[in-house]
């Protein structure tokens, strides 16, 4: 088998997301036929713009870039022609790494690899996920097409990994507020229904009930702001309390009503992360708590 010395390089890894559930709705040889379709479209992009299909494996492709750049742009195309293909009901996860890699017999191995493949499985379906070893080496157009997403904690390493998050789908470009986290408070006391308030707009969180917040259609309460996500967070009713957990580009700001308990007068902040309370208050999303934000949503437990 034969090897060489490291070269730079740039690692990328496809996963498609919800082929399980595709393969439940389809059956495994429709199923199959539609994976292997955009594993051949995917395949596609990635030469378009200089890489190189390593191997597939299963419903996930791994390839190699020598430009950063072209990495970037290619997992972008991938995912714009994802949605372009109305028929494939399918998503990708897509992470990069870069640095030194050997080769073997043409196939990359290494330390850069198993980065890469850990980052792949930071991303949600639809996201491109990136290290700050590839951010630093891309042009200041390839940076610009990023933001920062956050630390984390890499199995094997040491210290954490700086993430970013490509910015491939402008239509759902999020206003990036950048801010210092304080650890909230956690108490459990019984809650049996959220009433909520958000401009003219009023309704009620019962028991066992969940409601999605933030500026999507999809979403039971939409906050028509520009730091607000399309899915900002999720709200429930659980267990005697009221849980809020935040799936934002930019975190949720909380203030709590004055009282003397533990979950009174707190004004705090939180991102990727959940917070339960019995108490009242306000929220603000992707900003600051002010009496200026016409778009606080007021909420209150009963």
């Amino acid at each position: 088998m034969g090897q060489n010395a490291p070269t730079e390089m740039t690692v990328l890894f496809a996963d498609v997301a919800g082929s399980v559930e595709l393969y439940a709705a389809l059956g495994d040889v429709q199923a199959h036929q539609r994976i292997l379709h955009y594993l051949r479209s995917m395949s596609g992009c990635i030469e378009r713009h200089q890489g190189r299909v390593v191997e597939t494996i299963g419903d996930e492709i791994m390839c190699a870039f020598p430009d950063p750049n072209h990495a970037l742009t290619a997992a972008c195309d991938i995912q714009e022609s994802l949605r372009r293909d109305t028929q494939s009901g399918l998503n990708v996860r897509v992470g990069l790494h870069s640095g030194p890699t050997r080769m073997a017999n043409g196939h990359p191995f290494g330390d850069t690899v198993n980065v890469a493949a850990r980052v792949v499985a930071l991303a949600k379906a639809g996201q491109i996920m990136l290290t700050d070893h590839a951010y630093q080496r891309l042009s200041e157009a390839g940076k610009s097409r990023t933001r920062f997403f956050r630390e984390v904690h890499i199995k094997g390493k040491r210290k954490p990994y700086t993430i970013y998050q490509a910015l491939w789908d402008l239509d759902d470009y999020t206003l990036t507020v950048m801010c210092q986290a304080v650890k909230p408070v956690e108490r459990r006391q019984p809650v049996h229904r959220l009433s909520l308030r958000y401009r003219d707009f009023e309704t009620t969180l019962e028991a066992g009930s969940e409601l999605l917040i933030g500026r999507g259609e999809q979403c039971g309460l939409r906050v028509n702001s520009e730091t607000a996500s399309r899915i900002h967070a999720i709200l429930k009713c659980h267990g005697g309390r009221i849980i809020i957990t935040d799936r934002s580009t930019n975190g949720t700001y909380i203030r709590t009503m004055a009282g003397k308990r533990a979950t009174d007068n707190l004004d705090f902040f939180f991102h990727h992360d959940e917070w339960s309370t019995t108490c009242g208050g306000v929220l603000s999303l992707g900003q600051p708590v002010s009496s200026q934000n016409p778009d606080l949503v007021q909420f209150h437990c009963l």
